[in-house]
């Protein structure tokens, strides 16, 4: 029985349907005046074995109040009985918790343990015991036998009058329908009774949150579920009786609320009159609901309130094949677009004051139609960022623990309630510092959210609660986005992904057209400005050149060669400034591995050689002569270094280490695509739709004419990806895209494998496949124009949205 009370500590973590049984007053009416939790059993020994494998009981174990209820309930263990009992939880004095056992008379215990004492109290002789070190007390009296931790309330209900005594008339009706196997009985006059008591609280019961919880734990899963019911009066002013006798319709706010929520309240409604109805009822007064709200509420069958990190948002699910009903063009001041979206800022906001408490009194100015879903938010912030989470696929529903949910839970409920373990964590913040920092070490990816459903009937609800178990469930790579920043001038050069050695994660980089660079960290946050002399050309290289696991960055523009630390501040004597234009990217060299670098530069038909320093390498020359029209490339064969380039000549230049001719190449393809290596041969696509293949080492080139129509070639050691359009062929390997208009793909080596990245500009969505073709889950994602991909701590990928920077996590 050592475990058994802990029971009750998870039961309340919220709050349920069975029929059966006469009441028997002789237990009922023994039950502590306050007792907040009540357990019905036919056997202690059931209690034990559904929660002591549960995961969610072993994390928060170690809770102050849950071992305060252990250590009162230790008498327990005395204990064998099989015979119908009630266990009450009650609070005594300041904030002590008690426990009490209520069960058919004993001739003894099972315990060898020696009475300590007597105690005769009107008329009824007290036992006292210890157990590890804690007393209890125990009597058989007028035909029972009660057990407690506390003397105080064993005497209160030994004095008790019982002939025309009832403990409760809320609970006595809900006992009487209900009392079956091992039930859990939760008083709920408290809205955050649970969350309170939970953190060591002592929490009054005089609010008018509803009476009574009658819960039944279910097993079959990994997961925490309980099911039962919940009471309520509709003569009174309740919370519950706000959606009395309302027609529940199918829940869909799980399909668009972002996974980094904190929390949600959802309401539905099949006749928006019954919620109006219910409101005049719990205010006693009429309740004048604006033309505007109404006309929303008339056209809709749910209504959600999202509470997000920053903001929040009141979002209502059309009615099937509903239409938009409101003309937003002229109730609008304004109107913007987000990501096809449009985005109206109302002339009049929308105003919720009138069916407060259903949500929270407030005004909605910004409104979007997405879909199926009229969204109401107070900033445009909000609107944007579930316009993005639902295009990028990362909500509820498409998390993979959502299939236990889904299957255990009702397709629809009058109130829904959700919260994201996240915020539980910040309830938690005031608490005793013990069981915060055990709160803060529960694991959200286990535990992502704890789900409250209710179906309302007639003053009661059926009622579920279930706390997901997500281990196991999460391993398959997800994406989602993490930041967003709006650049205030056009964007004319990146995303760049540059490593943060003191995060170990990513930080973001682009360039406006004022030619200003800018460091963003991984959340969107700006590190630095620099204002540079004109646009970077190519990519952003990264370098580690102190070889001390702190980065440089490497770039040119068409006037200087810069290398930057992650502050932004100059790297010994660069910026290097050069008369003559800068007419490909920069190429920076680390031919052995030893971060011993080197950086090209090309002007026309001149390459200069730099170290880190901004000295000029004395042991390169190169003889110039035509004007060079690729990147320069530094490939590796056996233990040769070449340097490979072509020229507006068409020749193919293959240099060594010092700038001389390493190997000459005859032929002069005309060639459409840069230079790559693979498998030891330096590939290209020619003009005329042919693949190049160069030995280079012996200069023999060799042609491949089966990709007449190609639009692209990207090669790295590893994989040969060959691109037409939505038709890809990678390794040899056929795969298919849906269709659409795309840009040119990328590879990019990670140190998790290869990935191929690429972007559909017809519906702006961004994809990231492995090297077999796969496209990763919760792909594609939204961006526009360009995309990099890294990693460290996590993996990255970085686009945009016109001047918008994305972030995304996967």
């Amino acid at each position: 029985m050592r475990n058994s009370i802990a029971l009750i500590i998870i039961v309340l973590t919220c709050i349920s349907c069975q029929e059966n049984n006469q009441i028997n007053k002789d237990l009922i009416n023994r039950i502590p005046t306050d007792a907040k939790i009540i357990v019905h059993t036919d056997n202690l020994e059931d209690l034990n074995q559904f929660f002591s494998g549960n995961e969610l009981l072993n994390k928060l174990s170690a809770l102050s109040r849950i071992k305060e209820i252990k250590e009162a309930s230790s008498f327990l263990k005395n204990y064998d009985t099989k015979e119908e009992s009630l266990l009450a939880l009650s609070i005594e004095g300041k904030n002590e918790v008690v426990i009490t056992l209520i069960t058919s008379p004993l001739k003894k215990t099972i315990d060898t343990t020696s009475t300590t004492s007597e105690i005769i109290y009107n008329d009824a002789k007290i036992i006292k015991k210890e157990i590890d070190k804690r007393s209890y007390y125990s009597v058989n009296h007028k035909g029972v036998h009660l057990a407690s931790s506390s003397l105080l309330v064993l005497e209160s209900i030994v004095r008790r009058d019982i002939s025309d005594y009832v403990f409760d008339d809320g609970f006595q009706n809900i006992y009487n329908r209900t009392k079956s196997g091992s039930s859990f009985y939760v008083k709920a006059t408290e809205k955050k009774w649970l969350e309170q008591f939970l953190l060591g609280k002592n929490i009054s019961d005089n609010g008018n949150h509803a009476e009574w919880y009658q819960l039944e734990a279910r097993s079959g899963g990994p997961y925490f579920q309980l099911d039962g019911i919940i009471t309520y009066q509709d003569s009174l002013k309740m919370d519950h009786d706000l959606y009395n006798n309302l027609d529940a319709a199918e829940n869909h706010i799980q399909d668009i609320v972002p996974l980094s929520f904190r929390s949600l309240k959802s309401v539905t409604y099949q006749n928006p009159s019954q919620l109006i109805d219910n409101l005049k009822r719990y205010h006693s007064n009429e309740v004048k609901v604006g033309s505007q709200l109404m006309a929303i509420l008339e056209n809709t069958q749910e209504m959600s309130e999202v509470k997000l990190e920053k903001t929040n948002a009141l979002v209502f699910t059309l009615k099937p094949y509903e239409a938009i009903f409101m003309n937003l063009d002229s109730l609008s001041v304004a109107m913007s677009t987000y990501r096809d979206h449009l985005i109206y800022e109302l002339t009049n906001p929308i105003k919720t004051h009138a069916i407060r408490p259903l949500v929270q009194a407030k005004e909605y100015q910004f409104v979007t139609v997405l879909d199926q879903y009229f969204i109401c938010s107070p900033t445009v912030s909000a609107a944007e960022e579930l316009i993005s989470n639902y295009q990028n696929k990362t909500f509820l529903s498409e998390q993979p623990w959502w299939e236990d949910v889904r299957q255990t839970l009702s397709n629809s409920s009058s109130l829904l309630k959700i919260t994201s373990t996240k915020e539980f964590k910040e309830v938690a913040k005031d608490s005793d510092q013990d069981d915060l920092k055990l709160i803060q070490q529960l694991d959200e990816n286990d535990f992502p959210v704890m789900i409250s459903q209710y179906v309302h009937e007639k003053e009661y609800a059926h009622y579920h609660l279930m706390v997901p178990y997500a281990v196991g469930k999460s391993n398959q790579m997800k994406i989602s986005q993490i930041a967003s920043y709006n650049s205030p001038k056009k964007i004319i050069s990146g995303p760049f992904l540059f490593p943060n050695h003191l995060s170990k994660r990513h930080d973001v980089a682009f360039q406006d057209e004022d030619f200003t660079l800018h460091l963003l960290s991984e959340v969107g946050k700006k590190w630095w400005s620099k204002k540079l002399d004109g646009p970077i050309l190519g990519e952003i290289e990264v370098t580690d050149a102190y070889k001390n696991g702190r980065k440089q960055m490497a770039f040119t523009t068409d006037k200087s060669v810069y290398f930057l630390d992650r502050n932004g501040k100059d790297v010994n004597a660069y910026p290097q400034q050069f008369k003559d234009a800068i007419t490909q990217p920069l190429s920076v060299f680390d031919y052995d591995g030893r971060r011993e670098y080197r950086f090209l530069v090309t002007q026309g038909d001149a390459l200069i050689m730099l170290d880190i320093e901004g000295k000029k390498v004395s042991g390169f020359s190169y003889k110039k002569s035509n004007k060079i029209t690729s990147q320069p490339q530094h490939f590796r064969v056996g233990i040769k270094d070449y340097i490979a380039f072509a020229k507006a000549d068409n020749s193919i230049a293959l240099l060594s280490r010092t700038g001389s001719t390493r190997t000459t190449v005859k032929e002069k393809p005309t060639l459409k695509t840069s230079l790559f290596l693979n498998k030891n041969r330096v590939l290209a696509l020619t003009e005329d739709g042919k693949l190049m293949q160069l030995d280079p080492v012996l200069g023999i080139l060799t042609y491949n004419d089966a990709y007449q129509s190609v639009d692209a070639l990207v090669a790295n050691s590893r994989m040969l990806l060959i691109q037409n359009n939505n038709e890809l062929s990678i390794n040899g390997y056929d795969v298919t895209l849906p269709y659409g208009t795309y840009l040119p793909a990328q590879v990019t080596r990670l140190s998790s494998g290869d990935f191929i990245h690429l972007i559909e500009t017809g519906e702006n969505k961004v994809y990231i496949m492995d090297r077999k073709g796969d496209i990763l889950s919760s792909l594609p994602v939204y961006g526009t124009t360009k995309s990099a991909i890294a990693q460290s701590k996590n993996r990255y990928l970085a686009t945009l949205d016109g001047d918008e920077v994305i972030v995304y996590k996967w």
